[in-house]
């Protein structure tokens, strides 16, 4: 991390683990698009714009209260006074990021090894809140996007040419070696993937991954749905026969590989599974029951 990418006019991108967008106005004050994971990844994104630019950030567009994306936002504000934006509703996880933990275990207070920084940032506080439509911060003009579904308010960020679409899409890397992307709502998670391909664009910037063209990001689009629907497909025939979400969980993860060996792997599958189920059951090729002290989902 640490090379400034130019992307168009006054908009670049610092790639690294969590991909920073980095926006400029006439008078060389910079809007960052996501701060990354923590302090360290802040403190190298200010210090390239500052050394690059020859200018300091102002304000900061989140896309989505993930901790790799806002974990930096704390220090970004404290060396900066930088004015926060984020989405509704995930505004609240920024504020009170031990939420994230916390409903990943079930709404309960959450085990200690879910309390590493990959999933619990330092509170951000947040200034402005983002609704979708046309924003302006700091005089320069971005369309927020909705896309709902990795997160319960995630948005994009179109400025220009570069369309800034954040976790909609994971890169091919990421979904082989995790094979099983998390989601709050597979619902919303589907539409924001249609919507995402229907934004004009020359760029796309995910927040992981290369910077894509625009034939790229569409095919990325692709590899994304297909993986959910393959998700949805095997959970229907796992369920043939009544089957609980723990047995559901199971079959999912011996099914598709993946690598859950600790607390935090296993505790963003299992709500992703939820989300899985409740698009099916919604779909109405799901029926669910409570039976005899068991919640049981089975094929409709």
């Amino acid at each position: 991390m640490g090379i400034l990418v130019p992307l168009a006019e006054r908009v670049w991108v610092i790639p690294g683990g969590v991909n920073i967008g980095v926006l400029a106005n006439d008078d060389r004050q910079i809007v960052l698009v996501d701060t990354g994971l923590n302090e360290s990844s802040a403190k190298k994104a200010l210090k390239v714009v500052r050394e690059e630019l020859g200018g300091d950030v102002v304000a900061v567009l989140t896309t989505h209260a993930h901790a790799d994306h806002f974990g930096g936002n704390a220090t970004v504000v404290k060396r900066t006074g930088a004015v926060v934006h984020a989405p509704v509703f995930d505004e609240a996880y920024l504020r009170y990021p031990l939420l994230q933990p916390a409903l990943l275990f079930g709404g309960a207070d959450p085990l200690d090894t879910l309390r590493g920084n990959f999933l619990l940032a330092d509170p951000s506080p947040v200034d402005v809140l983002v609704e979708v439509g046309l924003h302006e911060v700091a005089g320069i003009t971005v369309e927020a996007v909705p896309l709902y579904g990795h997160s319960p308010g995630q948005l994009g960020y179109v400025a220009g040419e570069v369309f800034f679409c954040a976790d909609v899409v994971l890169p091919e890397s990421v979904l082989d070696k995790y094979r099983i992307p998390y989601l709050f709502s597979l619902t919303a998670h589907l539409k924001a993937l249609d919507r995402a391909r229907a934004i004009p664009h020359r760029v796309g910037v995910s927040g992981h991954g290369s910077v894509l063209e625009h034939g790229q990001l569409n095919d990325l689009i692709d590899r994304n749905a297909t993986l959910a629907h393959r998700v949805a497909d095997a959970i229907l025939e796992l369920t043939v026969e009544p089957q609980s979400a723990e047995t559901i969980l199971e079959g999912i993860l011996r099914g598709f590989g993946a690598p859950v060996n600790d607390a935090p792997s296993f505790y963003l599958l299992q709500p992703t599974v939820f989300a899985f189920l409740s698009h099916l059951h919604r779909q109405g090729e799901m029926t669910h029951e409570v039976r005899d002290g068991r919640s049981l989902w089975v094929r409709a």
